[in-house]
């Protein structure tokens, strides 16, 4: 064996550990980015918050951006379709009174840091609106199922547990 082959060796050892570690670094790089804009949304139930504001939250405590990709509602535990105009229209119909909403459809999307009230009351009085209380705080149950801005998260929103 030669000094040329022996140089050759190294030379081919070196480049193929080169071509390792730089695949590793890509990979560690790609999961550190994705992980880096990872969004995580929380429902919970507000009570008597912001001068009687009280209803359904849905925040995003994440480090990026929420793409919903569909939402799905439950009233006394029977499906009843996705969070929208039309099925809060008649799931209200017979409500005493009419809370506000904020719809969910695919698109809708929860920068950072965001929160907003998917169905609420601003002056929600114990005796006046204890229905309403109920509704939220055991009746209705919304799963909003999400993803980052990378797509394929299948991630999921559940309500708090009872």
């Amino acid at each position: 064996m030669d000094s040329n082959t022996i140089i050759t060796t190294c030379a081919t050892a070196a480049a193929v550990g080169s071509l390792w570690a730089s695949t590793v670094q890509a990979r560690a790089l790609k999961v550190h980015n994705r992980t880096s804009v990872m969004p995580h949304l929380q429902i919970r139930q507000v009570k008597n918050y912001e001068n009687g504001r009280t209803g359904l939250q849905v925040l995003n405590v994440g480090l990026g951006p929420a793409l919903v990709t569909r939402s799905t509602v439950e009233l006394d535990g029977v499906p009843v379709g996705q969070w929208d105009w039309p099925t809060f229209e008649s799931m209200s119909a017979g409500w005493p009174q009419r809370p506000s909403m904020y719809a969910l459809f695919g698109g809708v999307s929860f920068p950072m840091g965001d929160c907003q009230y998917l169905v609420h009351l601003d002056d929600y009085d114990e005796g006046r609106h204890a229905w309403f209380w109920e509704l939220v705080a055991g009746r209705l149950s919304i799963v909003i199922e999400y993803e980052s801005f990378y797509r394929g998260d299948n991630l999921r929103a559940v309500p708090p547990p009872l």
